[in-house]
């Protein structure tokens, strides 16, 4: 893949000390000094090439050869939008020479694009960031309207990096979609069953393409194939080449989008669904179970706010921000709602006021969800914030005198049950919270946790807001499903006080003995890892060592 604007800035790969040092950027836009090499996309059941991948490049042997040295030197020069740009036009226009014939090839669009210019007899398919998506998705909706107008199709690139940006795959209902094998592999495996699971829909109900990237080797080839991938690209098929000659198949074939809605988000939901006249009171108890099923969601989800919101939806949207895939809060004239779509779950609120009370319209139709989701999304402002999590540390670091005495409790359990022929769990819990939480939430939301703990499991304080839950006797061929299950009952007690204590959280992390841990000090620590994994994917989770 080219380097691109909306990614990270990338350190400049080093070149021969004896080359000359080329031409400067300026120079290189002026006189359009940009080659493009492309990369052949296979048909997995066939070995047969059906397109090419554009990729930049700049002179050989001059100091901005490679994509990472053009982008940062753009970067540096603040011309990203003018680069970009040229990279465009010498992607089409060296496909057009060089033999694309009305084949499909795939380009790098950045979200800065102004003028979309035409493909001619070329079908061109715009390769967009996840990143971007989930950074700037007002920007990104905008520009893949643009582009469908001229007849391009859409990709949807880098899936894999962040998990959020499966919650707006609906939404964009991209042409293709592009997963990345190496931003799979540094994955937690539960994460990318997620993503698998989420783009395997989103292909199936859409009729998307799942295309793999970066297939080096025959395990990646096998590899690819399980994720539910039909293309791929990557060396194991080639090297780029100077022509686009592979790319001769007909076009893959666009994604059918319905026809835009028209009116407000209201309007368009009360034409196909009945109103209710009803008070505030029925407005704010009907969004407030929306917006906790979508906390509760284990699902990528996409969470639009509509309207002023009273002080307890205001708490409630700070969680979804830190919990949901995505969530995002517009100011909505008239109108106060929801809009809540994951993969496998759909439900939108509305309500208009009318003197003292409401029009009330509720929908769980997919396709009306999904086209209200978009057309909000279409007027999102341009960038938005990155989403915030709840503050927590970065390692737990248990107390000396609790350290010891947790060790000593577990390697006891450990050998009891190695005795009998039986298992041990031990889950570490963090009680996490934003900055205002006050020490009362923390203990009432500690309190129904407690409860919740099994009578023949041990509840341990080890240290502030940190607790052990020891489970003895288990069998051993199904040591970790009793472990999810308390952990899920833990998770669901939490989420009984979110209305009344929204600012605590909780992450646990948990180790199997003998099976992952030998000793009560090695159950520990790979506990304390797992917590730690936990928060950093964002709180509110379980996770079991080894992440």
């Amino acid at each position: 893949m080219a380097q691109r604007a909306d990614v990270d800035r990338v350190t400049p790969l080093r070149t021969d000390p004896t080359s000359a040092p080329g031409p400067a950027l300026g120079q290189v836009l002026r006189e359009n000094a940009l080659r493009s090499v492309f990369q052949t996309v296979v048909d997995l059941a066939t070995g047969e090439p059906v397109a090419v991948e554009a990729l930049v490049r700049g002179l050989h042997g001059s100091a901005l050869a490679s994509p990472g040295q053009l982008f940062t030197a753009a970067a540096d020069a603040g011309r990203l939008a003018d680069l970009d740009a040229a990279c465009l036009r010498t992607a089409l226009s060296t496909s057009q020479r060089t033999g694309a014939g009305a084949g499909t090839v795939f380009v790098n669009v950045s979200t800065d694009l102004v003028d979309v210019p035409s493909g001619g007899h070329v079908h061109v398919v715009a390769d967009l960031t996840e990143r971007a998506l989930t950074t700037r998705p007002g920007d990104v909706f905008r520009l893949a309207a643009r582009l469908r107008e001229r007849g391009w199709g859409i990709a949807l690139d880098d899936l894999g990096a962040d998990p959020a940006a499966l919650a707006l795959l609906p939404a964009l209902r991209p042409d293709v979609l592009k997963l990345d094998l190496r931003l799979l592999a540094a994955r937690p495996e539960a994460e990318v069953a997620t993503i698998v699971q989420a783009v395997g829909a989103q292909a199936e109900r859409d009729g998307s393409v799942v295309l793999a990237e970066r297939i080096e080797n025959a395990a990646d080839l096998r590899t690819a194939r399980a994720l539910g991938a039909t293309l791929g690209q990557g060396w194991f098929f080639g090297r780029p080449r100077e022509d686009a000659t592979a790319a001769t198949r007909e076009p893959l074939r666009p994604v059918a989008r319905p026809a835009p809605l028209t009116g407000s988000p209201f309007a368009a939901v009360a034409c196909r669904r009945d109103a209710r006249r009803v008070d505030a009171d029925v407005v704010e108890d009907t969004l407030r179970h929306l917006e906790r099923h979508a906390l509760r969601s284990v699902e990528p989800t996409a969470v639009v706010s509509l309207g002023t919101a009273s002080a307890e939806r205001v708490a409630r949207h700070e969680q979804l921000a830190r919990r949901a895939g995505f969530s995002l809060s517009l100011p909505g004239a008239d109108e106060v709602g929801a809009v809540v779509l994951g993969p496998h779950f759909a439900s939108i609120v509305l309500a208009r006021p009318v003197g003292a009370e409401f029009d009330l319209v509720v929908s769980h139709d997919r396709e009306l969800v999904v086209s209200v989701l978009a057309g909000l999304l279409e007027q999102a402002p341009e960038r938005t914030p990155e989403r915030t999590r709840e503050a927590s540390p970065a390692v737990v670091d248990l107390a000396p005198a609790g350290q010891r005495d947790l060790v000593a409790t577990v390697s006891q359990a450990i050998d009891d049950d190695r005795r009998v022929g039986t298992g041990t769990g031990l889950l570490v819990v963090g009680v996490d919270g934003s900055e205002g939480s006050s020490t009362a939430s923390r203990a009432t939301v500690v309190a129904r946790m407690r409860r919740a703990v099994r009578s023949v499991d041990r509840w341990i304080p080890v240290g502030p807001d940190l607790f052990a839950v020891l489970l003895t006797g288990l069998p051993r061929a199904g040591s970790e499903g009793v472990v999810e299950r308390v952990a899920d009952a833990l998770l669901m007690a939490v989420e009984t006080s979110m209305d009344t204590h929204p600012d605590v959280s909780v992450s646990i992390g948990a180790s199997l003995a003998p099976t992952r841990a030998a000793t009560g000090a090695e159950a520990q620590r790979q506990a304390v890892a797992a917590l730690d994994a936990a928060r950093r994917a964002g709180g509110h989770c379980a996770r079991i060592w080894p992440v």
